[in-house]
């Protein structure tokens, strides 16, 4: 049985033609066009010359290298900021193995002037820096505590190699504890009394098997972590990675992401420059959107700069997504 309270469909004539206007809307404001206000013509046209000052920036920071596996470089590295989804509690970790990875020769450095320079007050010293490792948390006050302590031995020590190794130990000392990445590694080093950094070399022919390979596939490098797995996990005991997921995932994805930040950091801070433009742009953007969305062109007697594209918006619907995230 046929409802005949229900409401019965408009006419082709009523219906919208394009968004949400009829026919017969478009009809009728076509014959009695209604005047947009002076000051509204004058706002949009104002911010609409504040577009025009800014759009070639913006085409000067868009690229072609923001490709997807670019932005899902971003979108991984806010994750990790922000202690996000699948990424949850793996900055530390990712840290960690960065700052391993491109200061490794520090730490050899300074492991091989302990072994090779075992003069009394060497031993000392090398007794005062773990015992600081183990009571100051503060990577500044360590900095000073043990700098300090260098510049204190090289007014006694009168033997030039020695002096040398001394300010070699204290270079290298600089640098790893400029970070706290840099102390935290340093600690877990003379904690487990770790001899050797070959470890770390097995990460770095990971990265150059991977600088010509598509990192967008984790599934790729899970099958290269499982290949490399026992020397991985013993990174990832010392540094206490206990994460709830698989922890060849996890592993993979610290890999692909210090891969991507190699292949990608040069590029990030122009990146960023962009979407700081956009949110400039996107200001008198929302203004004249604003504008003609109050005064549409079927009920108004618009000026033809109502009807043009607004500048910029295609490299806004671009990047639209990761404004916030970059």
């Amino acid at each position: 049985m046929t409802n005949n309270s229900s409401t019965p469909d408009k006419s082709w004539w009523n219906r919208p033609l394009v968004g949400s206007v009829s026919l017969i809307e478009r009809i009728l404001g076509a014959l009695n066009p209604q005047t947009v206000p002076e000051l509204a013509l004058s706002l949009h046209d104002t911010e609409w010359e504040e577009l025009e000052k800014i759009v070639p920036t913006l085409t000067m920071l868009d690229n072609e290298q923001y490709s997807p596996e670019f932005l899902l470089y971003i979108n991984i590295k806010n994750k990790l900021k922000n202690n996000l989804d699948e990424y949850k509690g793996l900055d530390k970790f990712v840290k960690i193995f960065s700052f391993a990875i491109k200061n490794i020769h520090h730490f050899r450095t300074m492991r091989r002037i302990e072994l090779d320079f075992q003069g009394k007050t060497q031993l000392q010293l090398y007794q005062f820096v773990e015992y600081q490792l183990n009571t100051n948390y503060d990577p500044v006050l360590f900095h000073k505590l043990v700098s300090n302590e260098i510049d204190e031995l090289l007014r006694l020590i009168i033997n030039e190699p020695t002096q040398k190794a001394l300010l070699m130990y204290k270079t290298a000392l600089d640098t790893i504890t400029q970070e706290e990445a840099g102390l935290n590694l340093l600690l877990l080093f003379k904690k487990y009394q770790i001899q050797d950094y070959a470890i770390f070399k097995v990460v770095n022919d990971i990265l150059k098997q991977l600088k010509k390979q598509d990192l967008d596939n984790l599934k790729a490098l899970v099958l290269v972590v499982k290949v490399n797995y026992d020397e991985l996990n013993k990174l990832g005991q010392l540094m206490g990675i206990n994460h709830q997921e698989d922890l060849v995932i996890t592993y993979a994805k610290i890999i692909q992401y210090i891969a991507l930040s190699y292949r990608y950091e040069s590029i990030t801070y122009r990146f960023h420059q962009l979407t700081e433009s956009l949110h400039k742009w996107y200001k008198h953007y929302e203004t004249i959107a604003n504008i003609r969305e109050e005064y549409p062109s079927h009920k108004y007697k618009v000026s033809p700069n109502f009807l043009q594209p607004i500048p910029g918006e295609l490299i806004y619907s671009k990047y639209k997504d990761f404004m916030n995230i970059s």
